[in-house]
């Protein structure tokens, strides 16, 4: 057990909440929620007690109307302010009267015209990895669980949603007011509310999706699937512990493909396009209910102890649901992306390891890629070492074991050793986890797939173009997959434009095939998909294709000009961690 976080000013040692009741006002005029939240600790303390908060306005603290004395005496440019409660007296409750800031960074406030519908203002919250200060002040770390009820106010006829489960709904006045519970304990970077113009769809008898009225139909009909996934995900993972597992899309400006919010994944509308290519997101969010949600990692420096299980997983499921071709190709092209990531890190970078030190580190810039893909091909090197039934097996015991806790990668490393010793004489955990780069002795992928689009490629390179004969039966993933693999190779003016054609491009609404394309058009000058750029800043709002975007156009000429003056006037479309993001890249290229 932990007993610090660098990224917290939480003593664990004063005590921890066990429970919070909230009651929660949300105002769109002002773009701030009203809080007053009353706290439950694990044991009554006397004297000070330490709380993580970021930029709220605090109007009272009390016991039972006795006020409670507070300051905030520590401040850090990442971790926001400590607020210090002093003179406790054997004190296990409290409570705190708060009003959030407009600018608060895990809170995105979108106007009418911002919304599918046009009609109604919507708020969505964001709080990982250390958002949830800027909501109400908390210990705001993984390692401490606590269970919480609700109840949300929101004007009239807009519905408030959450990642719990909604007990009660009535009108008052102007106003509606949802009543929540979480029985679950959960920590505070998976707290989630969302408010607008929403319809609900039941998808199967514990799986529904939320979305605007205007997105509904075509949601329901890209997700039909999640009860199935839900299944298969039982048969690898155990009992799913969360009662109902339901999808809520958010407007485009969402950040993230997806996040895991127990019971209510959130998702970009980038994943609705028509052909269910890109569901496999749910795949990997649904997964989180056991690896992160379930089995949380301690601290931000044990970050692939949620993102390595959960991508691991992702691609066992996927394996059983579309194939081990398609499994296999998925992997490859993580792979791609893991050997991109690692030349621009340096693999002498501390960035590159599993377990990193992350001190002064800002979390939302440290969780990369090599959590997701390196953690799980550790996975599977150690699948392989023991054979799939034995570790299946001690998948199972794992999560059992630690369910509802918070793990360190030295305790996940420990349960390993003490459940499969015989791992560790064929896979070094000490170069998985501890060291830069990437272990020359990971798995070996065999896709068919995989292989006719790379045949593909070095054809092109040699001289020979794919025409819509040979490309009619590939997959929205191979497309992606020929044009990421382009990246490199210098492309010609006419071969964008051949290349556009071919696949549909001006058409198309795949974020990823797009990116992909983009990033080989603009260093080749082909000045034709400025339209499309500016159009897909407009309206796409996932940091990770857009960094992407962003670190090109500023290598290259014809973009750069450009490049800081497209990105503010679409500021406020994008959520604070996707600007504060994109300003970095922008300033540090000088612009």
């Amino acid at each position: 057990m932990i007993t610090e976080d660098p990224h917290s000013f939480a003593d664990f040692s004063q005590g921890r909440i066990k429970h919070i009741d909230f009651e929660i006002e949300v105002d769109f005029t002002t773009r701030t929620m009203k809080v007053l939240a009353h706290y439950h600790l694990d044991h009554p303390v006397t004297g000070s007690f330490f709380l993580d908060t970021r930029a709220v306005e605090i109007e009272r603290i009390s016991q039972e109307g006795r006020d409670i004395p507070w300051v905030l005496d520590k401040q850090d440019e990442i971790i926001g302010e400590r607020l210090h409660l002093q003179d406790l007296v054997q004190a296990d409750h409290f409570s705190i009267q708060l009003t959030t800031s407009p600018a608060a960074s895990a809170l995105q406030w979108l106007m009418p015209k911002q919304t599918a519908g046009g009609m109604h203002p919507f708020v969505y919250s964001q709080c990982q990895a250390i958002h949830a200060r800027s909501i109400f002040p908390c210990q705001d770390t993984p390692s401490i669980r606590f269970t919480y009820t609700a109840n949300v106010r929101v004007p009239h006829p807009l519905k408030a949603v959450m990642g719990a489960e909604q007990v009660d709904q009535v009108e008052s006045g102007e106003s509606i007011v949802t009543s929540f519970r979480m029985l679950q304990p959960i920590p505070s970077y998976l707290f989630a509310l969302a408010a607008g113009e929403l319809a609900f769809r039941e998808l199967g008898p514990r799986t529904g999706i939320y979305a605007e009225p205007e997105v509904i139909d075509a949601a329901a009909w890209e997700f039909a699937e999640n009860e199935q996934k839900l299944k298969e995900a039982e048969k690898l993972l155990g009992p799913y512990l969360w009662d109902r597992y339901d999808v809520l899309i958010l407007p485009p400006s969402f950040p993230f493909g997806g996040m895991e919010n127990p019971r209510l994944t959130f998702l970009s509308p980038t994943t609705i396009v028509g052909d269910r290519s890109l569901t496999n997101i749910i795949t990997h969010e649904l997964a989180h209910a056991w690896t992160g949600n379930l089995v949380t990692n301690a601290t931000w420096e044990d970050f692939w102890i949620n993102e390595g299980w959960t991508t691991y997983a992702e691609w066992r499921i996927t394996e059983v649901l579309e194939g081990s071709d398609i499994e296999q190709l998925i992997r490859y092209i993580n792979g791609i992306y893991l050997r991109k990531l690692l030349a621009r890190l340096g693999r002498d970078s501390n960035l590159t390891c599993l377990k990193t030190s992350s001190k002064d580190i800002d979390p939302d810039e440290s969780g990369m890629l090599v959590a997701y893909v390196k953690g799980a091909d550790f996975l599977f090197s150690i699948e392989n070492a023991v054979g799939r039934e034995k570790f299946d097996g001690f998948v199972k015991r794992y999560i059992e074991a630690y369910q509802f806790k918070s793990i360190t990668t030295e305790a996940f490393l420990s349960f390993l050793q003490k459940e499969l010793p015989e791992a560790s004489k064929q896979v070094d955990f000490e170069e998985w986890v501890y060291q830069p780069g990437y272990p020359e002795s990971a798995p070996v992928l065999h896709s068919q797939l995989y292989d006719e689009v790379a045949q593909a490629v070095d054809a092109y390179r040699a001289g020979a173009r794919p025409d819509a004969g040979s490309v009619g039966s590939w997959s929205g993933r191979q497309v992606f997959q020929f044009l990421f693999m382009l990246e490199d190779q210098k492309i010609s003016l006419e071969d964008c434009q051949y290349f556009e054609a071919l696949f549909g491009l001006e058409e198309s609404s795949a974020v990823d095939i797009l990116t992909a394309f983009y990033l080989s058009a603009i260093p080749a000058g082909y000045r034709e998909i400025r339209p499309g750029i500016e159009r897909y800043v407009k309206t796409i709002g996932r940091e990770f294709y857009l960094t992407q975007l962003f670190r090109c156009m500023v290598k290259t000429d014809w973009t750069r000009e450009f490049a800081r003056t497209l990105f503010e006037e679409n500021r406020a479309r994008h959520h604070p961690i996707t600007v504060k993001t994109i300003n970095a890249i922008l300033t540090k290229a000088g612009l």
